[in-house]
């Protein structure tokens, strides 16, 4: 005569059962009294069809649990790495004796987060009632896909790079981020190198202008090796006269942009521009040269073994020419929307705030 057949339901509870770890006997007795009778070999054909099923992609694993860590171990690690510039998961290891794997994992369940630190600009309280007050006007200016007529400039310090012994990481807790850890602020100081001028639009890059070493930038040396050059030559190739595009300029807060000497320069010519009074001070977080475009190239030539100013020009150069365009478009796309966080977060930083 043939066997009973159990139910999905019932073979279901005891695979269930076999998943959390109970025994044999363990499992008969705890199904006996929900009040299931079944016996034991009933369990072990329903495990024997797990081992069948080793060789099978949809097969089923029986997990133990892992044994807690200690509450000491746990506290040591969180006060470790809760700081502002916390050792490696490899020194804490070594110092609390524990694998690494430990540490990784006492810091993921404690709700933390390991996260890169954002070099910002140090911001005035000035500073932020301009950037409050302003970002709402610059956002209307570029929104509805209007920075796709825009051509936006700035200059960059390009230096051989030394060490500095901060690290650029820190662990920030996922239910009570401490943002400011997330910050490095940046010294006006610069090291030896070379200051270069360049600009992106959605039609193309400008030619990257070198300034000359020992050069004083100011409205005249704007004006003359910068200004003239790109009104004559990068402009008629990014914005022909034939297509009737209305485009328009944008540069930073810097003295040689905002002088009169400047500013009337641009009148004559009739360029339209964001005015300095519409322009939000200290904001490199939403100038696309600064946000995005300088960092790609520094993060690319730091690749590569550079010896000389003169190696690191060239292979800038080569660089610029190689820079997708689609990688531009990318940037300018996200530059609207970077004015209009800035202005929802009422004029203060934005950086680590934003995805990575």
């Amino acid at each position: 005569m043939p066997r009973n057949k159990i139910s999905d339901i019932v073979e279901g509870r005891i695979l269930q059962l076999l998943h959390q770890g109970f025994s044999q006997p363990r499992i008969v007795n705890i199904l006996k009294h929900d009040g299931i009778n079944i016996s034991q070999p009933t369990v072990s054909n329903i495990k024997r069809k797990i081992g069948h099923q080793r060789n099978s992609k949809s097969k089923i694993k029986i997990f133990r649990k892992k044994p807690a860590q200690a509450t000491s171990i746990v506290n040591k690690v969180i006060k470790k790495i809760d700081v502002e510039n916390p050792p490696t998961q490899r020194a804490i290891a070594k110092s609390v004796h524990v694998s690494q794997s430990t540490i990784s994992n006492i810091i993921k369940n404690a709700g933390f987060a390991l996260r890169k630190k954002r070099k910002v600009q140090k911001l005035a309280s000035s500073n932020i009632a301009k950037r409050r007050q302003r970002s709402r006007g610059l956002y209307r200016q570029l929104a509805n896909h209007r920075y796709k007529n825009f051509i936006t400039t700035d200059e960059s310090w390009f230096y051989l790079d030394e060490t500095r012994g901060k690290r650029k990481v820190c662990y920030i807790k996922k239910s009570d981020p401490n943002y400011d850890r997330m910050i490095i602020q940046q010294s006006n100081s610069r090291p030896k190198g070379f200051m270069v001028w360049g600009g992106v639009s959605s039609k193309g890059k400008t030619t990257l202008r070198f300034v000359e070493p020992g050069a004083k930038i100011n409205s005249t040396y704007y004006i003359t090796n910068i200004l003239k050059p790109f009104l004559s030559k990068d402009v008629p190739r990014l914005f022909p006269k034939n297509d009737r595009i209305k485009w328009f300029f944008h540069q930073d807060s810097a003295p040689s942009h905002t002088s009169k000497e400047t500013i009337d320069f641009l009148k004559k010519f009739k360029i339209n521009y964001i005015k300095p009074e519409e322009w939000m001070p200290s904001s490199p977080d939403a100038a696309p040269m600064d946000y995005a475009i300088w960092g790609y190239l520094k993060q690319r030539l730091n690749k590569t073994k550079i010896n000389s100013l003169d190696e690191l020009k060239k292979k800038l150069l080569g660089e610029w020419k190689k820079m997708d365009q689609s990688y531009i478009d990318k940037v300018l796309q996200s530059w609207p929307k970077r004015v209009f966080m800035i202005f929802k977060a009422r004029g203060f930083h934005i950086e680590h705030r934003l995805k990575l």
